[in-house]
This record gives C-alpha cells, structure tokens and sequence, in this order.
C-alpha cells in the first residue's frame, strides 16, 4: 500500500484501515522510514518554505537587508528541523511507553504494534501540516487534526493490541495524558533552543556593534 493512500484510509475509513494494519507484517524500522519520517517532513518544510516566502527574519520581520534575512532564514529552518528530530524522538518515545503500559490493560506487550499504533494516528496532525502556518485557520485545524488522532488511538487500541473494548477509554485517557507531559518536556527544549538562538544572536551583534 502506498503511503497516501495508507494516510488517506486511516483518515477516511479509521475502522476497516486499522483492521488491515493490525494483522500485516513490519518492523519498527520500516514504520519510521517508509511512513511517520516521511509524512512528519510536511509540516517542517511547509514551515520553511513559509518563511522564506514571506522573508521573516530571526527578529519576525522582514526587509531588514539580505544579512539580516539569510541569518533569520537560517536560524528558523535549523530549528524547525529540531522540532522534526525531537517529534520523532516523541514518537519512539510514546510507542515504547505505550508498549509497556499496555499489559496493565490486557493489550499485548509488541513494540511494533505500538509503534503502528501512535505512527499511523498521528497522520491527521502530520498532514494538517500543510495548512499550520496560515494564521488562523492553520491553528484551528491543528487543534482538530489532535482532536482526531486521539479518536484514532481509541479505535486503534483494540484492534491492534488487542486491549478488551471496556479498558479502551481509560487507556487512550492514559496516553493523552502521557503524551502532555511528554510533549511539554519537549517544548521546553524547543522554546530553550529558541531563546538561546534569537537571544543570544541578538546580543552578539549589540556586542559588535557597540565595540
């Protein structure tokens, strides 16, 4: 199955399409590069390629001169490639948790199951990528696109690992909440880079320019 019509499927028709990725074979390894490093790329060269045509610049503002804008490009590409790194260090992160809190529900112990499991409910927010930059509207569809991977992580559940239908809603309440916590810690890395990045170029050149 190609990669959009796999994305295609677990949005559209969730409940046959997890049928279907429950019981074919695959590796952690193949899940990552033929799928989730794939489709997580949307979002980070959607971002860049936004960017570089509104010409933003580490200050947030364009026609600062052709320096001023290379060194904004820049700083903002490399951290949006971070970002893709550390969302797939997340991901690995959650299929590995979800691997062993899944026999506290009755659900198999597979790392590949998990990794199936939180790789493919993660698409809608790898493809509302392409809209998260416009103001407005991309963060009203990012707000729905995790609305609807926790959805998909609750139909998931059962069918590929096998957690009995009653344990379902606590389980997906479970990962969510670890999720949060996870995605918080991340974010603090995020925003630390950033900071140190846009400040820290900031107060180089105020150095510069005053000696």
């Amino acid at each position: 199955m190609s990669i959009v019509d796999r994305a295609k499927n677990i949005i559209l028709k969730p409940v046959d399409e997890w049928n279907v990725i429950a019981e074919e074979p695959a590796t952690v390894s193949g899940i990552f590069t033929s799928y989730a490093m794939i489709l997580a790329a949307i979002p980070l060269f959607a971002g860049i390629l936004f960017t570089g045509a509104l010409g933003m610049t580490a200050g947030g503002m364009g026609g600062l001169g052709g320096g001023a804008m290379a060194m904004g490009f820049t700083a903002v590409a490399g951290m949006a490639v971070i970002g893709y790194i550390l969302s797939m260090v997340t991901l690995y992160l959650m299929s590995m948790i979800v691997n062993s809190v899944s026999p506290s529900f009755n659900g198999k112990s597979d790392l590949t199951q998990s990794t199936k499991l939180m790789a493919y409910a993660s698409t809608p927010t790898w493809v509302a990528g392409l809209v998260g930059w416009v103001p407005i509207v991309g963060g009203l569809v990012a707000l729905a696109a995790i609305a609807y991977v926790v959805y998909l992580i609750y139909l998931g559940l059962k069918p590929v690992l096998g957690v009995p239908q009653e344990k379902v809603a606590g389980f997906t309440v479970v990962i969510v909440l670890i999720y949060i916590v996870l995605t918080a810690i991340v974010s603090g890395i995020i925003i630390g880079l950033l900071f140190s990045t846009f400040f820290g170029s900031a107060m180089m050149a105020g150095a510069m320019s005053g000696a």
